[in-house]
């Protein structure tokens, strides 16, 4: 707010706020209120004010630092990873712009923590188990943090799974609706295929329209023996996808409510980015075809056109179609003619 002493009423006043938004005010009855800006944007921004009138004029500069009070952290990884394989943690903030930031992340079995000013960082786990990653943001006086478990394997599977519409409308985007529905899953699916609980982990992810990753684990007693080999893991997989197929999957939303499970891909490891691509040999491929088949088409129509007979001579009476009808049949066929006579010329 900007506060103005004298006469105001023959004075004109520019106001430059540094965020690419200027005004001028001219004649103005009153100042009282001063003049009031609100700024859509965390930063230091410059403010210049000129005011002139018939006496002389003047000016003032200031700096304005603008900033935002950090409200919800959600830290974003995998569910899943592969041991020896790196991983990409994100602290997502909201709101997204709130100035200078510290990240303090705790990791593994780390006995520091790595301090950083960006909020992304990578790691490796070198062991199989879960692991629990913690993320502090502090933002001014408030410090705000988040927690997730990542599992590590050395081999897993993961599949899409996707649902009947009727989800959507009972979704209301929240991580402990996501945590819960993830159980529900879970459960419908041991039922369904008798699997043991600890080969299975679901996790819904969040967005519209609800979507899930699940995970086929290759899980191991706690004497570390009995362990799932890659063979093991494939057949858990084509058991699931058998019966996600048939609709054998569903649970029971609320009453008068079932939601149906499906499968929709399996991969080898997390599920990044679904966007089909086009391969390129696949697309040579299939413009070889089309070449072919139009080559094909062409020699075919060229040969028709050789192959028809010459059109009758415009002299020849319609009495006589019997009599050149059987001389047709008796006639021999005529010799090919050669490159560039005037009877090649005419059948082409």
């Amino acid at each position: 707010m900007i506060r103005l002493q004298g006469d105001v009423q023959r004075t004109l006043i520019q106001v430059d706020f540094g965020d690419g938004i200027a005004v001028s005010y001219v004649n103005l009855s009153s100042m009282e209120d001063g003049i009031k800006h609100v700024y859509q944007n965390v930063g230091i921004f410059r403010v210049t004010v000129q005011v002139d009138n018939s006496l002389g004029s003047d000016s003032a500069v200031l700096y304005l630092h603008v900033t935002c009070p950090l409200e919800h952290v959600h830290l974003s990884l995998p569910f899943v990873t592969t041991k020896n394989k790196e991983v990409n943690a994100t602290a997502v903030l909201w709101p997204s712009q709130v100035g200078t930031l510290t990240y303090v992340w705790w990791y593994g079995n780390n006995t520091e923590p790595l301090i950083t000013l960006e909020g992304s960082i990578s790691f490796k786990f070198t062991s199989e188990g879960m692991n629990t990653i913690t993320v502090q943001v502090s933002a001014g006086n408030a410090i705000l943090q988040d927690t997730k478990t990542i599992a590590v394997y050395e081999e897993f599977r993961s599949l899409r799974l996707s649902f009947s519409p009727n989800l959507d409308d009972y979704n209301p985007d929240i991580p402990e609706w996501r945590r819960d529905i993830s159980r529900v899953i879970k459960k419908s699916l041991v039922e369904a295929t008798g699997i043991p609980s600890q080969h299975i982990l679901v996790a819904v992810l969040p967005g519209l329209p609800t979507t899930a990753e699940l995970f086929v684990l290759p899980y191991q007693d706690p004497t570390g023996e009995n362990k799932r080999s890659l063979e093991d893991l494939e057949q858990i997989s084509e058991v699931l996808i058998h019966k996600l197929n048939q609709n054998s999957v569903h649970f029971e939303l609320k009453p008068g409510v079932q939601v149906l499970v499906h499968a929709a891909h399996l991969t080898a490891a997390p599920l990044v980015d679904l966007t089909p691509t086009h391969s390129g040999s696949a697309m040579l491929m299939l413009l070889s075809v089309v070449f072919v088949g139009l080559a094909v088409f062409v020699i075919y129509k060229f040969k028709r056109r050789v192959a028809l007979p010459s059109p009758p001579s415009p002299s020849t009476q319609p009495g006589d179609s019997s009599l050149r009808l059987q001389r047709a049949r008796h006639a021999t066929p005529p010799s090919t003619p050669k490159r560039g006579s005037a009877g090649a010329q005419f059948a082409i």
